[in-house]
């Protein structure tokens, strides 16, 4: 190999990692000036449950600046419509992108046994609570994240009810005008690791639930 020839490999080389590393910083810039708006429960909000820095919100903060955290612990569906009254009108933009995790403590704060029906009858709540979003931000993404099964077996009983809940929210994307994304936490948080308290997402979950949600974007 000639002096020549060592030149032009070494230039060539030196332009594919600036090349590179341009594209990527491009790429993390636009998810930069991207906001993220969270509404729901525990699932978005678990700080009560992990170290410092270790929720998913803070996880986060650490991939990108504009992270905007309405959720709360143990918030219902009914409690989501308080988070969707303190969002800023300023965030209804096409580079918003809204992340809901609701349902789950409906479910679980339900005193009767759960049939179909009455599964039914909640999953309707939940579509009008979308619809809700959905008018507020009628510019912004929408995502919805599904509902884990926690790995203790105490909450083997609800599986039938999580069961059609994903399947529910996977057959009717389309119900409030547009397809919304899912974000299938029944398939991302299956170790036991993957929980604290037998059912708050862990330090790992939060890692996965963070990592998937900027993902999206």
């Amino acid at each position: 190999m000639n002096k020549f020839t060592t030149i032009i490999i070494v230039i060539s080389s030196i332009v594919i990692i600036v090349s590179c590393a341009y594209f990527k910083g491009l790429k993390e810039g636009l998810k930069n000036n991207d906001n993220i708006v969270l509404i729901g429960d525990s699932v978005l909000n678990n700080s009560n449950y992990v170290s410092a820095g270790k929720s998913v919100v803070e996880i986060l903060k650490t991939k990108t600046p504009n992270v905007f955290n309405f959720s709360k612990d143990g918030a219902t569906i009914r409690d989501c419509y308080e988070q969707i009254d303190k969002i800023p009108l300023i965030l209804n933009k096409t580079n918003t992108t809204v992340f809901i995790s609701a349902g789950g403590n409906d479910i679980l704060n339900n005193r009767t046994q759960l049939n179909s029906q009455k599964i039914g009858n909640i999953f309707n709540n939940y579509i009008e609570l979308l619809k809700t979003v959905k008018a507020r931000l009628d510019n912004a993404n929408i995502n919805v994240l599904n509902l884990y099964l926690p790995i203790n077996p105490r909450y083997q009983s609800y599986k039938p009810s999580i069961d059609q809940w994903n399947q529910l929210i996977k057959d009717s994307s389309s119900k409030i005008g547009e397809t919304y994304n899912v974000i299938n936490l029944d398939t991302l948080l299956t170790s036991p690791t993957d929980f604290v308290y037998d059912i708050e997402p862990s330090e790992t979950g939060s890692e996965k639930i963070a990592s998937s949600i900027y993902l999206t974007l």
